[in-house]
């Protein structure tokens, strides 16, 4: 009877069962507890089915040696226990009656697994009312990302129009040069020549360190991918990997090949790729007689 009364509760929250349920009870409940409550009920209605089982199984037994007791009796003395066991007979089937009333009482089992659907089906619609909120959410941010690029492109736009100007405005003003002088050969400094002698050796500093910076980073990206792979087909073939390793049939061959192609074709517009074509022509030139 306990736990047919907390099926109830569990019903009266969920807003699916045979009660009348307020509309302001359905938004009130939580799955986790719910859950965690019907495994309680669960637990609880096998427990006393198993009780009634035994109970069931003792009457019959009863019942079975009354009746070899009727069968093995002198006539005289089953006489005499002919009321007693008559009446011992009716006990144990109101017995079995009501052992088998109490087993299919308000059809609690039914009713937990129509509960447990109920939830599993309320758990899926708040995950995808979750999933909406996040795609709409994502929608959104798209959309303000969109909007960032813009201004980022706009941004960009007027820095690109305005850099000459700034970088003439920056270039004449430096000391280097003499606007009052009376004639046009006396406006450049005699020592203009070290603003290029140090400016061009730093920016191909520069450029060379970025590039190379650039190729050590290419590199420890294909080594950690070249781990990350060996890793994952060492856990999937196991030992039989390891003693097959050397041998690639055919059909492995061509997702290598494929996958080196494509690998080709991404670092044809990394640095790397750009110093592989600055490097053939220079190796052609060098094999020619």
């Amino acid at each position: 009877m306990g736990h047919a009364n907390a099926l109830y509760g569990v019903e009266h929250q969920t807003g699916h069962g045979i009660g009348k349920i307020g509309g302001e009870a359905k938004e009130r409940y939580d799955y986790r507890t719910l859950v965690r409550e019907l495994g309680v009920i669960h637990s609880q209605y096998y427990l006393s089915l198993g009780t009634v089982t035994w109970c069931r199984i003792s009457a019959e037994f009863l019942r079975a040696k009354l009746q070899h007791l009727q069968r093995v009796l002198p006539e005289e003395r089953r006489a005499e226990l002919e009321v007693p066991c008559r009446m011992l007979d009716e006990r144990i089937e109101f017995l079995l009656s009501n052992i088998e009333c109490a087993s299919v009482y308000n059809g609690i089992k039914e009713r937990m697994e129509s509960q447990q659907t109920v939830l599993f089906n309320l758990i899926a619609q708040s995950d995808n009312l979750i999933n909406v909120g996040l795609a709409k959410d994502s929608k959104e941010m798209a959309v303000a990302s969109k909007q960032d690029s813009s201004a980022m492109k706009i941004i960009a736009l007027l820095t690109t129009f305005f850099l000459p100007g700034t970088f003439i405005a920056t270039f004449f003003a430096m000391p280097l040069f003499d606007w009052s002088a009376p004639t046009l050969s006396r406006v450049t400094n005699r020592h203009f020549w070290v603003y290029w002698a140090v400016t061009g050796p730093l920016t191909l500093t520069t450029m060379a360190g970025v590039m190379v910076w650039a190729l050590w980073h290419n590199r420890h990206v294909e080594r950690l991918q070249k781990t990350a792979r060996d890793s994952v087909g060492s856990g999937s073939t196991g030992d039989k990997g390891q003693e097959g390793k050397g041998q690639a049939t055919p059909g492995e061959q061509t997702p290598k090949t494929s996958e080196s192609k494509k690998r080709a074709r991404s670092q044809n517009y990394s640095f790397r790729g750009i110093l592989n074509r600055r490097k053939r022509p220079s190796a052609a030139v060098g094999a020619q007689p």
